[in-house]
């Protein structure tokens, strides 16, 4: 297939990167999935492409959809969003020692009912 570029009229995610899966699903009526029940066309996501470039100056993202479906034709319609390679981008806190600090930055006072960490030992 080809290398393809989207401009968005609006900054891009922060957390979008190379590597990541672009997607797309219609979303007729603002809504979408594959249990949409009155939905007369496919709402279910298509992954479109491997991205390959982000330019966050001119709101650009560039993908390569070689081997993936072929792309639908983009509208205002489509809902757009991507997916971590699930190996290279794990979550949580390695090594020995980490602090964390809450902070409430609003003038209205709050409270933490829960907190949690999930943590992978780094020397095993």
């Amino acid at each position: 297939m080809a290398i393809q570029t989207i401009t968005f009229p609006f900054p891009l995610n922060v957390s979008v990167q190379p590597t990541d899966i672009l997607y797309t699903s219609l979303s007729p009526g603002n809504q979408s999935g594959t249990n949409h029940p009155s939905a007369t066309v496919n709402t279910a996501p298509t992954a479109l492409g491997a991205v390959t470039n982000i330019n966050h100056s001119t709101n650009t993202i560039t993908y390569d959809d070689t081997g993936f479906t072929p792309s639908p034709v983009l509208t205002s319609m489509h809902y757009l969003y991507f997916s971590k390679d699930r190996n290279a981008n794990t979550s949580g806190i390695i090594g020995y020692f980490a602090e964390t600090q809450y902070r409430n930055y609003t003038k209205v006072p709050a409270e933490i009912f829960a907190t949690a960490v999930d943590y992978s030992d780094s020397s095993k």
